[in-house]
C-alpha cells in the first residue's frame, strides 16, 4: 500500500510538471525564470546575544522568498530575490518580542555545467535587508522600529529540469547581515541559509 502511494504520488509530479512540450533540451541556465523559495536560515549571534536567549525555544520562522532569474548569455545571469524572515514569539516580558528581517538580493549566478537541464552553480552579491522590531505580521501595521542594513551573499547549489516549464533547486548559502544601529540588541544577522526552489522557466 504504502508503495502504491509512493507511485501514485511520483507519477502526479510527472504529470503536473511534463506538460506537452516534455522534457526541455535547452541549456536551463539561459532560460528566463520565476521561482518561489523555502528555507531555513539561521543567524549565529542570536544564539549568543541575552536579550535573544529565548531564541532556542522560540524559534524562527522559515525563510520564505521569492525569485527572478534574469539569463545574460554564457551561462550567467542576475538572480534578484525578495525574502521574508521573522523571529517570533520570544517571552513577552521582553521589549522585543518579534524581529523580522526583509532582505532584497541581487546575486551574480554562474553555470558551472552548461547546455543542460541539470545545473549545478554558484551565486554571490549583496543585499539590502529591512528589519524591524514587533512586526506582527509581513508588511504589517504593528511596528515599534524600523532599521535598514545591508549584506553580502555566497552560494552554490543545483537546479535541475524537470519539463520544458518547471523544475526544482537546492541553495546553500551564508548571508553576512550588518545593521549600523542594533535591531532587538543586534547589529549582526549572519548566518547560514538552506533553501529548496520551485522553479517556473518562461
Amino acid at each position: 500500500m504504502k508503495r502504491m502511494s509512493i507511485r501514485i504520488f511520483l507519477a502526479t509530479l510527472l504529470v503536473l510538471f511534463a506538460g506537452r512540450d516534455g522534457f526541455c533540451g535547452k541549456d536551463i541556465s539561459s532560460r528566463f525564470a520565476l521561482g518561489a523559495v523555502l528555507g531555513n536560515w539561521q543567524p549565529h549571534s542570536l544564539n549568543d546575544e541575552p536579550v535573544f536567549s529565548g531564541f532556542g525555544e522560540a524559534g524562527a520562522t522559515p525563510y520564505y522568498g521569492f525569485q527572478i532569474f534574469l539569463p545574460a548569455g554564457a551561462g550567467t545571469g542576475l538572480n534578484i530575490s525578495m525574502a521574508y524572515w521573522s523571529l517570533r514569539d520570544l517571552r513577552e516580558t521582553e521589549e522585543v518580542h518579534t524581529v523580522t528581517l526583509h532582505p532584497v538580493s541581487l546575486d551574480f549566478k554562474y553555470s558551472l555545467v552548461p547546455d543542460s537541464r541539470f545545473s549545478a552553480f554558484v551565486l554571490y552579491g549583496g543585499s539590502a535587508v529591512f528589519g524591524f522590531e514587533n512586526e506582527t505580521s509581513p508588511f504589517g501595521k504593528t511596528i515599534k522600529l524600523a532599521r535598514s542594513g545591508w549584506g553580502v551573499n555566497l552560494g552554490a547549489g543545483v537546479d535541475l529540469a524537470v519539463s520544458a516549464r518547471a523544475g526544482f533547486g537546492l541553495l546553500f548559502q551564508y548571508h553576512f547581515v550588518r545593521f549600523k544601529q542594533p535591531l532587538g540588541g543586534v547589529n549582526d544577522f549572519s548566518g547560514p541559509k538552506i533553501a529548496g526552489e520551485l522553479l517556473f522557466f518562461l
